[in-house]
């Protein structure tokens, strides 16, 4: 089973779990355990803040890796500790460059046996809540499979901020929502297909690319679209 392949179920598995009733913890340890195999790491755990700022162990493989966590938050000093500073992955490889950076949290990750460490953010609109953290036995740079890792903590991240079941009303609500949006996208391609004489699948891809160019969401593009239609009477 490839990498790319073993993700995929990975975040699959913690998708239907999400859907149905959510169980926190039991997600988060098949990611984390679903996280070491995909990686091919030794360890993996996950730090977040709570509400007061406090940070707490989520989740983790093995207690080995526990206790690491647990001194990160003890000394507020780890990889953990600087992605939430940094709200960026890092990566440190080797007993030197590990202890040089993290003194004695470093030092307790290479005692504990291991010579390198990613972790990545996990991020809620822009803001680091937490971070996940990878450790391997042997010495290694950031890793090809970096994406991976990130993908692993942003579904960490949903994980924890959807674990509260809504009703069936609220979520036909949020749905109805959603289809409000893409309402605007249907309206803006219109716009756009009659301005630029072009048919609606060449108006759905210059709505696309207008998006990609300008760096806004699709919805915010489409909303665009429909203003300048608005403030310019002759094209209506």
């Amino acid at each position: 089973m490839s990498t790319r392949q073993s993700a995929a179920g990975a975040f699959a598995d913690a998708a239907a779990a999400l859907v149905g009733e959510p169980d926190v913890a039991d997600i988060l340890h098949h990611l984390v355990s679903d996280c070491a195999e995909v990686m091919g790491a030794d360890a993996v755990a996950i730090l977040a803040r709570d509400a007061d700022g406090e940070l707490s162990l989520l989740s983790a493989t093995s207690h080995r890796v526990s206790e690491l966590e647990m001194l990160q938050i003890q000394r507020s000093a780890g990889p953990c500790i600087d992605v939430l500073d940094t709200n960026e992955a890092l990566a440190v490889s080797g007993a030197d460059r590990l202890t040089e950076r993290w003194h004695d949290v470093g030092q307790a990750i290479t005692d504990a046996g291991f010579m390198s460490v990613e972790a990545f953010p996990m991020r809620w609109r822009g803001v680091a809540l937490g971070g996940l953290n990878v450790f391997r036995e042997t010495p290694q740079s950031a890793s090809q499979d970096a994406a991976v890792g990130q993908a692993f903590a942003d579904i960490a991240t949903l994980t924890v901020i959807h674990s509260v079941p809504i009703s069936i009303d609220e979520a036909s609500a949020r749905l109805h929502g959603a289809l409000s949006a893409r309402e605007l996208v249907e309206q803006a391609k219109g716009v756009i297909a009659h301005v630029d004489n072009l048919d609606m699948s060449s108006a759905y891809d210059s709505l696309i690319h207008r998006a990609g160019t300008s760096g806004q969401t699709l919805t915010e593009t489409a909303l665009n679209v429909l203003r300048a239609q608005f403030r310019s009477p002759r094209d209506a």
